[in-house]
């Protein structure tokens, strides 16, 4: 319970019912910008993040494994006031970092060299793991 009073301290019930929206989408399905997804898996290949014969596919799995489990922690990033989440789970022994929009909307994902630092210095703001995200709502529903 206390996290869920730390998380209303940070967003405002319609922002946390857009999180977990947003949470809930790209849970169901990875969706990409037009030919985004694309260029984000050429990225990863060229910085060997990704093996070349990756397929988008095989890209958009390890997605889906890290916003899949309960146990990936979520994140807030604010950029010039707009909000995007960030799931942080381990995939293959490489702790990887999904970063998406409003509505789910995929922007990246990448293992960051050192994620904690990466974090840290770019303003993430901790929320909890997927789990106790998606039972906030459900006690602010009450």
């Amino acid at each position: 319970m206390s996290g869920m009073i730390k998380k209303i301290e940070i967003l405002s019930l319609d922002e946390l019912i857009g999180f977990v929206e947003a949470l809930r989408k790209i849970q169901q399905k990875v969706r990409w910008k037009p030919g985004k997804d694309l260029i984000h898996l050429n990225k990863r290949r060229a910085l060997k993040h990704l093996p070349e014969s990756a397929s988008v596919s095989a890209y958009e799995e390890i997605i889906c494994k890290v916003v899949r489990n309960g146990r990936s922690i979520m994140y807030l990033y604010d950029f010039r006031g707009t909000h995007y989440y960030a799931a942080r789970g381990v995939v293959d022994d490489n702790d990887w970092l999904v970063l998406f929009g409003a509505g789910g909307l995929m922007e990246t994902a990448f293992p960051p060299e050192n994620i904690d630092d990466y974090l840290a210095h770019r303003g993430f703001i901790f929320l909890g793991y997927i789990e106790e995200v998606l039972k906030w709502i459900k006690e602010v529903r009450k």
